[in-house]
């Protein structure tokens, strides 16, 4: 690859790159993925992605960071990450289901701690299970397997979806066992908040970078949001802040083919002059020595 013809990102529909077994608005269900192995786009969905190792090994990049899943691994990756250089062994079998932010948060609701796994599955997208747990995971994926097979059945979507909802909860309930939540209750008001607050970052089309801006989406003084924070994380809103824009920035320059002018428009920064110096000091190079270091 050459520093002229960097990979732009697109917010890609599922179906470009997998042929569904089922598929709607909301929801995809796949259990053949061979095809996304072929292609040479990065990609980048708007809804969340959880795979389900059945056999084999598939690698690739989140974010420019890179994981192996492997047999009885789950994957989950959250919205508008960046999925690239993905490769798998010959034996690789797996079940994809992509699911609407706006679906999973019906199926699981805030006690069901969506927002603490976010934030641990954010740096950690990767759950090895036990093989007793994998057997009865493989149990849910053959259930759904023969239901999107089954084209005649009048009541498939129903069938389909209702047995969506049970494997998503199977697998948060192993996400729940990995990360020692079971049997703690409710979250407190300050994780719930925390997890909003990561929640907006994630957001893509929201590229401010002050805490006051965030404090105003979430109802709440900045002070208390940086409290908050740090209490729950250990890292101010400030931190957490400039961790998602430099990642955006890092994604941008090495992915888009837009120039470091349309990368500092596209994500707000009030000129050329202060974007370089934002990306010298979180980078240590500036946005043209970064990008031409990615492709050397």
């Amino acid at each position: 690859m050459t520093l002229n013809h960097p990979g732009d990102i697109l917010l890609n529909d599922f179906q470009d790159f997998i042929s569904a077994h089922y598929s709607d608005s909301d929801l995809s269900v796949c259990f053949d993925i061979n095809e996304l192995a072929a292609a040479t786009e990065s990609m980048s969905f708007d809804s969340y992605l959880f795979l389900v190792c059945i056999d084999g090994e598939v690698k690739g990049d989140i974010d420019g960071t890179h994981y192996s899943l492997k047999a009885n691994d789950l994957l989950l990756c959250r919205p508008n990450r960046l999925l690239s250089g993905i490769s798998q062994s010959a034996d690789f079998k797996c079940m994809a289901i992509k699911i609407s932010q706006q679906m999973l948060l019906s199926i699981l609701p805030v006690n069901e701690r969506l927002f603490t796994s976010n934030v641990h599955f954010a740096k950690y997208p990767v759950v090895g299970i036990n093989d007793d747990d994998a057997a009865r995971l493989r149990v849910y994926c053959s259930l759904l397997n023969a239901e999107t097979a089954n084209n005649g059945n009048r009541y498939r979507r129903e069938i389909i979806i209702s047995l969506t909802i049970a494997t998503i909860h199977k697998i948060f309930y192993f996400i729940d066992k990995y990360l020692g939540l079971n049997g703690k209750g409710q979250l407190k008001q300050s994780e719930i908040l925390f997890g909003k607050f990561i929640e907006l970052l994630s957001d893509s089309s929201l590229k401010q970078r002050t805490v006051n801006f965030y404090a105003e989406k979430l109802c709440v003084t900045p002070k208390y949001l940086s409290v908050v924070c740090r209490r729950t994380s250990g890292r101010t809103a400030s931190e957490w802040i400039n961790e998602f824009v430099v990642k955006e920035i890092k994604k941008q320059l090495k992915h888009s083919s837009k120039s470091i002018k349309e990368i500092a428009l596209d994500l707000d920064f009030p000129n050329l002059s202060f974007f370089g110096k934002y990306v010298k000091a979180h980078l240590g190079l500036s946005p043209t020595q970064y990008r031409k270091k990615l492709f050397e």
